[in-house]
């Protein structure tokens, strides 16, 4: 056929739906088309077709049996005939397909009055039949090849639409339950996945399922070849023989293994493996920590000074005694502090071996790629693997998470940083991710984490630093553990270059630590201990040194935090100032009461009265802040 006009064309089709003088809309055959997606066309040589689903535009004309010489107007000078009915094919209830000259299709149905109704609305699917269902039956693309199958000798049928996407219908498989099948599938990729949908329809349902590749008795088979063609090549009693031989060496269909249920796996098929440790009891390897404080604390100190330890081959203040290890190549990503102002001198006063540690340079990134460095992103899991770290620090989480996840939000959290657990198990990397800490009040382990709750339950340890009551001593308490007992908290110091400095161990947690923090800021404990400074400054003569006054303070029981509190209300109030005598070099910080507490029964002195401070210089005592 050569098109004349569009409308012979548009014969091919279901669902026609006109748009306007030159433009159609129809059902796409290739897919499951529910809306009109086929566009149709009057084009200037021809007819065009183009599917908004982007199926390919010869598969489309070769589901409805057409050729692409076919889209083309012929120009004739003589008038056409009209095409004829060339074949009729009978469904069950007295429906008919007709087939024409031109290879298009009609339906008709009785109308129940000896004439036609020319449609099939309102029938119920139904395949096209040639002889009976029973024992084994073939099942083709259309009529024409189930009737070659049956004159062969072959009970055999077709679906009543040809091959494509969601033709195989529900009543099909019910007509073909319990019956051995046999599917004869065209040589083009429509044919092959329409095979394939009719037996996963047919699995289970019938008693055996075979799909039969003519291509492997028939090397040569053209494209779009079918079982019709291979009667016509060799003739009935050679097909014959193939056909047998072809179902003969076919096993049963068995559904294509789906790539998830292949991760699925029985316990016993699982090894049985102890926890490895990047330091020991405290990070284990190939997973993702957390460490998080308040601001000020030191944070980035307490993280340089374990890649420092672990660059080097060194200890560090998590590891026991005398614990060796080999140096290692460690990664740190920051969007907070400057590496070279600032992070690669504290590095080298921590003794990191510079050559193992390695981060990227953001001033080099002139195109933003660095930018793209987010959990969960392609960029991140390329750096990962290619770089494969024994350790990645992320400082701070704000930095990594991508714009459009929620870190309030529940499960979004979990979703971008599940990376890094895939890329620990598989390269042994661990993650090691900085948190602020929030200052809600009474708040203590997995409630101080900011923002996120999630990432607590992501990570398989926890470590949460903050002030003791000892002045300028600092803990690190392991909150979480999911592969070793809760360690002992860890005081430390951070001393003028900035380096991590051991003073000792509690088992005191970080929630203790708040409470205690908590209760020196009560007031009945500020009023307590400003009752005390004052009375212990009188009976000093009205002032002391500082530090003095401090230790004082902590024989009696005070915190730091209660006594440096209770200092900054009585500096406020006037009722103390500070002073200091010495030179830069050899300074002291004095403490002085301006007024008496309540109740003291101290007398006023008179003013020739002699005090610790005869000796002091009039301009030292002048210096009061």
């Amino acid at each position: 056929m050569t098109a004349t006009d569009i409308h012979e064309v548009l014969r091919h089709f279901d669902g026609v739906k006109r748009c306007n003088e030159n433009q159609y809309m129809a059902h796409c055959p290739c897919h499951d088309d529910r809306k009109q997606s086929l566009s149709i066309g009057r084009g200037q040589k021809g007819v065009v077709l183009k599917c908004q689903a982007g199926c390919d535009t010869r598969d489309i004309i070769a589901c409805v049996g057409l050729k692409p010489a076919d889209l083309f107007y012929e120009q004739r000078e003589e008038p056409q005939e009209r095409p004829q009915i060339v074949a009729i094919y009978n469904y069950p209830g007295g429906v008919q397909k007709l087939r024409y000259s031109d290879k298009h299709f009609r339906w008709r149905q009785p109308d129940g009055k000896g004439g036609w109704v020319w449609n099939r609305k309102g029938v119920r699917p139904s395949l096209y039949i040639a002889g009976e269902l029973t024992g084994c039956v073939a099942v083709a693309e259309g009529e024409k090849d189930a009737d070659n199958l049956h004159r062969l000798g072959w009970d055999a049928v077709s679906g009543a639409d040809g091959a494509g996407p969601g033709k195989w219908k529900p009543e099909y498989t019910e007509q073909l339950r319990g019956i051995h099948v046999c599917i004869f599938q065209d040589n083009d990729r429509v044919g092959k996945d329409y095979a394939q949908e009719t037996a996963a329809a047919l699995h289970g349902v019938a008693a055996s399922v075979r799909v039969l590749d003519l291509s492997s008795v028939w090397t040569e088979i053209p494209e779009h070849g079918d079982v019709s063609d291979l009667i016509a090549k060799f003739g009935d009693e050679k097909s014959c023989e193939l056909i047998a031989q072809l179902i003969t060496k076919t096993p049963e269909w068995e559904p294509t293994q789906d790539p998830l249920f292949s991760l699925f796996k029985s316990l016993e098929d699982f090894p049985e493996e102890e926890a490895k440790w990047l330091v020991p009891g405290w990070i284990p390897a190939g997973q993702i920590s957390v460490i998080a404080a308040d601001g000020g604390i030191g944070k980035t100190t307490l993280w340089c000074h374990i890649i420092a330890a672990l660059s080097n081959g060194t200890t560090c203040i998590l590891d026991p005694p005398e614990y060796a290890r080999e140096p290692m190549k460690i990664m740190f990503l920051t969007t907070e502090d400057s590496v070279r102002k600032k992070l690669r001198k504290k590095l080298r006063l921590a003794g990191a071996n510079m050559k193992n540690i390695i981060t990227p340079d953001f001033v080099g990134d002139r195109s933003g790629m660095l930018h793209k460095l987010k959990f969960g992103s392609e960029e991140l899991e390329k750096v990962l693997r290619h770089f494969r770290p024994a350790l990645c620090v992320f400082d701070p989480i704000q930095g990594f998470t991508p714009p459009k996840v929620n870190m309030g939000s529940r499960n979004e959290m979990r979703d971008c940083t599940a990376q890094l657990i895939t890329i620990g198990e598989d390269t042994n990397t661990t993650a090691l991710i900085v948190c602020h800490t929030n200052k809600r009040k009474g708040a203590s382990g997995r409630d101080r984490i900011a923002d996120s709750a999630d990432i607590w339950d992501i990570a398989r340890s926890v470590l949460m630093a903050g002030f003791t009551e000892e002045q300028g001593i600092r803990y690190l308490s392991n909150e979480k553990n999911n592969y070793a007992q809760l360690q002992e908290t860890i005081l430390f110091s951070i001393d003028s270059d900035e380096q991590i400095q051991k003073e000792g161990t509690s088992w005191r947690r970080d929630r203790e630590y708040i409470m205690g923090a908590e209760q020196a800021k009560s007031s009945p404990v500020r009023e307590d201990c400003k009752a005390f400074i004052m009375k212990t400054l009188h009976e000093a003569g009205g002032a002391m040194p500082t530090a003095d006054l401090d230790e004082k303070a902590k024989t009696a029981g005070y915190t730091f935090t209660a006594v440096k509190r209770a200092k900054q209300d009585l500096k406020k109030g006037g009722d103390v100032r500070y002073f200091h005598t010495g030179g830069n070099s050899d300074r002291v910080w004095y403490i002085q009461a301006l007024t008496e507490p309540e109740g003291s029964g101290f007398e006023e002195l008179p003013d020739d009265t002699e005090t610790p401070f005869d000796n002091v210089l009039s301009s030292d005592l002048s210096k009061v802040v």
